[in-house]
């Protein structure tokens, strides 16, 4: 996990567990975010603390538990890396790797504007959702605020399959679907059915609308509505809301936001190799 802004905060609490706490560094829906040295290694850590709420029943928490020996295999340049999942009467916490730079929220709203830059970040973005996929997982949740930044500008995913990614959980708990922020969220899991890759894909779609139009593709004020706008509504053409979005950039985006997922892109690595083509990419 990230510090974010700079506008990182004295810690609520000094420990947790074995822990030592020396940094918040954000709280949200899910949870709060601390940063922390591991006494065991040395290292600096990122501690996600669970909200009471957030783990559905005893079945997305022995989903998630099952996930976690699975994550801490995993190693990618643009995938945070998981230590571990401990549960106990200090909450349930996440041990992530440290990511000491802000995420894409901050971006979007700081960096001045380069096409080739932002196609770089997208392009890291897909390597690890491609990672991901690859390895049997969707996201599920993917938004700016789950794409962190180290300080030399590489780009990690985090926050992945924290809702619960298995068959069987699905199949027992109808729940599932409704921890996808409500902006990033594709069509079918409205319809309730089941979360695929393609359905990241939509995710990241949202995201580069934002990214390279520079709004959000469905300006509406209420949940009914966006719900409505995510299976019904096409979004302006991003080249017609900025035109320094290329025509064939904006057609990729609007490929990405189609309402079947079989009209979308195969995996990420088909929509990296096709953001490669965009003006002077060298990605």
């Amino acid at each position: 996990m990230s510090s974010g802004s700079s506008e990182s905060h004295a810690p609520d609490r000094r420990q947790l567990y074995s822990f030592k706490i020396d940094r918040l560094l954000g709280r949200g829906g899910t949870g709060t975010v601390y940063r922390a040295l591991d006494p065991n290694t040395g290292k600096v850590v990122a501690l996600k603390l669970f909200s009471a709420a957030f783990f559905r029943n005893r079945i997305h928490l022995k989903d998630f538990t099952h996930s976690v020996g699975k994550f801490r295999k995993f190693q990618h340049a643009n995938v945070v890396q998981i230590f571990d999942f401990i549960t106990g009467d200090d909450g349930n916490c996440l041990v992530m790797e440290y990511v000491d730079g802000p995420d894409l929220r901050w971006y979007i709203d700081n960096r001045p504007w380069n096409l080739q830059e932002r196609l770089v970040v997208m392009a890291q973005a897909c390597n690890g959702l491609q990672y991901l996929h690859d390895k049997g997982f969707t996201h599920h949740d993917l938004k700016p605020a789950n794409i962190l930044f180290t300080r030399k500008g590489l780009a990690k995913l985090c926050d992945f399959s924290l809702a619960g990614g298995s068959n069987w959980l699905a199949l027992f708990d109808a729940g599932v679907h409704e921890q996808v922020t409500p902006m990033y969220i594709a069509p079918e899991l409205i319809r309730r059915e089941k979360a695929t890759n393609r359905s990241d894909l939509y995710s990241l779609g949202i995201i580069m609308y934002i990214l390279f139009a520079g709004k959000v593709p469905f300006e509406v004020d209420n949940l009914q509505r966006l719900y409505h706008c995510h299976l019904h509504v096409r979004p302006v053409h991003p080249t017609e809301v900025n035109p320094k979005c290329p025509r064939e950039l904006g057609d990729i985006i609007m490929r990405l936001l189609a309402k079947e997922p079989a009209e979308r892109f195969q995996d990420a690595d088909e929509l990296r190799i096709t953001l490669s083509g965009i003006g002077r990419s060298r990605i």
